[in-house]
């Protein structure tokens, strides 16, 4: 059942126009970004960024102890129920 979901949210990956991510993945909160409003830190698990304002880069948030930010339902979810997905630039990050 965990490979079959991992498979799945690497083919979401793809099919949205995931490109890789090596940063930590801070979005700058533009409109799209800031719909979403939560963001996976691309370089701390147990974190996520938050935008709250246009045009502003968004705040590090961090998830309760032992728990870890997940980015398919977006929340903090407990360590033993997450999963590594591929890290995606937020679109602000992705060069036109």
């Amino acid at each position: 059942m965990k490979f079959t979901l991992i498979i799945a949210a690497v083919l979401v990956g793809l099919a949205s126009g995931c490109v890789r991510d090596d940063s930590d993945g801070r979005p700058n909160c533009i409109a799209v970004e800031l719909e979403q409003r939560l963001w996976r830190n691309n370089a701390d698990p147990t974190a996520f960024w938050e935008c709250e304002t246009l045009n502003v880069p968004a705040t590090a948030r961090r998830c309760a102890s032992e728990e870890m930010f997940y980015v398919v339902p977006l929340r903090c979810v407990p360590h033993t129920e997450w999963e590594w997905t591929p890290t995606c630039k937020p679109p602000s990050m992705v060069s036109s």
